[in-house]
């Protein structure tokens, strides 16, 4: 979990410097060098923050603050996102042939 500065930002999306959960595969990472990686922004951190699963950004490496080292998901609540993540996704082979 990291904090990212999300501005600018149009319409709806999630503004602001909020923690958001990295979901870039090493296979990502690797293909852009790290420069660009797929997040999750979280609600907030006043309230227990939620993963918004249906706003997934690329954003540049440069967004990134500072390690979130005081919020955590438990195993229950990444297997969740990733889940929802599956659903909202085409991953499938077939859809290549």
């Amino acid at each position: 979990m990291w904090f990212v500065d999300f501005e600018p930002v149009p319409g709806r999306e999630q503004g602001k410097d909020r923690p958001a959960l990295v979901v870039s595969s090493r296979f990502h990472l690797d293909i852009t060098l790290g420069e660009l990686v797929s997040v999750l922004p979280l609600t907030s951190v006043e309230r227990r923050g939620w993963v918004i699963t249906e706003q997934i950004r690329t954003v540049c490496a440069d967004r990134f603050g500072r390690c979130a080292l005081e919020i955590s998901l438990s195993k229950d609540e990444i297997k969740d996102v990733g889940h929802v993540l599956a659903q909202m996704l085409i991953v499938s082979d077939i859809c290549f042939d």
